[in-house]
């Protein structure tokens, strides 16, 4: 019995002699003293800014002009209605990060297109499956190292010192987050002990130290964006940089089918399939201005399965089959749309050039295009146009319009258009 007694005594001992240990051994880390860290580079030298702090800055300014499932968006799920394309696309993006303070390199989309009339897009007619007008697409982006410019600015009688003003701030930040850091050590003690207690019934439960460095982390996180909050509201940079490249394929469900004939008088109408797939790969350029202005380059290369019907825009016309019935009387026995025309099928290579330049705080601006044909639809199209931008608070495009003169040739014409382009997306609803 004294032996069991003793025992359990030396057992109990130990597991308290251990959770001490624990708890002596558990301890969070200065946020403060990890931003410094992070500023010194492989070679020893300190830089003037934190990688990690310009990391979630890059990350918050790529995507600001996104146009439908072409551009880059960051948003987890989303839904899009684009008017130029008569198109609403439901998809999400997924990146390489699992968290913020990593390097934005890699950003998957996928999701589902819509063809849409009247903002409204048809999956089953008739009880048939309509899967021409439904398809996935997929892109993958690569995104580049950005570089962010804070040269100062001199004028007569005024100048801006940019860098001197984010170090000067940098040292009231570390101040008050040294204050929080310390705030946090008091009450690590009583953190350790729950979390320990819980893992006693939840053997599942996190050890205290990962909770500790969530907690530290948190607060890393919190003063690079507090930094980035203040370079913002001040115009404490000239410029920032960044540039990616996408690639994208669109596979529809299913063929188009058209019905058509070479001489409607003579020729029946015949089935015709087509398979109206498409892939594209586009680089992107940015210059984003803290005085509210801002340039972006487009160049891209596509390639799409093509036909004279969609080149040439053709409406159907109704084509009624008749019989004689009693009395020489005409009876209509059957009306079907179809197209006058010799169907061909053809392969379109197109490369595509489009700058923009917005100001007013990157609201409105002006986009000039220029489209390049090749293959039997060698044709050149262009347009101008006067984007608008209408952003949410955190600055990200929700409506996108323009307002466009262009020129579209077909085999047979060359029409000159103006109207409207609108996209508009939905993120926050299904986030």
């Amino acid at each position: 019995m004294k032996k069991l007694t003793l025992s359990l005594l030396v057992t109990f001992n130990t597991v308290i002699i251990a959770q001490i240990k624990v708890q002596d051994t558990t301890s969070t880390k200065s946020p403060v003293a990890r931003y410094e860290r992070d500023m010194i580079s492989q070679d020893g030298k300190k830089g003037d800014f934190n990688d990690k702090m310009l990391n979630i800055f890059f990350a918050e300014k790529v995507g600001t002009a996104f146009g439908g499932t072409n551009d880059l968006s960051l948003q987890k799920f989303f839904a899009s209605l684009d008017a130029g394309e008569n198109s609403i696309s439901v998809g999400g993006n997924f990146d390489d990060r699992d968290d913020e303070l990593k390097r934005l390199k890699w950003v998957l989309s996928t999701g589902l297109k819509m063809k849409a009339k009247d903002k409204f897009s048809t999956f089953y007619k008739n009880g048939d499956f309509q899967g021409s007008n439904i398809g996935g697409f997929f892109k993958v982006t690569l995104i580049g190292r950005g570089l962010i410019n804070y040269s100062d600015k001199d004028k007569i009688n005024k100048s801006i010192k940019r860098k001197d003003a984010i170090i000067a701030y940098r040292k009231h930040l570390y101040s008050d987050y040294e204050l929080k850091y310390t705030k946090l050590k008091t009450e690590e003690k009583d953190i350790v002990a729950r979390q320990l207690e819980l893992q006693k019934y939840n053997q599942e439960a996190e050890l205290p130290q990962a909770i500790l460095d969530k907690k530290s982390d948190e607060l890393y996180i919190a003063m690079a964006k507090d930094e980035i909050k203040y370079t913002e509201d001040n115009k404490l940079y000239r410029y920032l940089w960044n540039h990616w490249l996408s690639a994208d394929v669109y596979i529809p469900f299913g063929e188009n089918k058209y019905k058509t004939t070479s001489d409607f008088i003579s020729s029946p109408l015949v089935d015709k399939n087509f398979f109206a797939i498409s892939g594209s790969l586009t680089y992107n350029v940015m210059w984003l201005y803290s005085s509210g202005e801002s340039i972006f380059l487009k160049v891209k290369g596509a390639i799409k399965n093509n036909n004279n019907i969609i080149v040439d825009a053709m409406t159907s016309t109704p084509f009624q089959t008749v019989s004689t019935a009693a009395n020489n009387t005409t009876v209509i026995t059957n009306t079907e749309d179809g197209y006058i025309t010799n169907f061909e099928k053809f392969i379109t290579p197109t490369i595509t050039i489009e700058p923009a330049f917005f100001t007013f705080n990157n609201t409105v601006g002006f986009s000039p295009a220029i489209e390049f044909n090749a293959g039997k639809y060698n044709k050149t199209n262009w347009k101008l146009g006067i984007p608008i931008s209408l952003k949410d608070k955190e600055g990200k495009p929700k409506v996108n319009f323009e307002l466009q003169w262009k020129e579209i040739n077909t085999f047979k014409s060359s029409d000159h258009i103006v109207g409207v382009s609108v996209n508009f997306l939905f993120g926050d609803m299904i986030n």
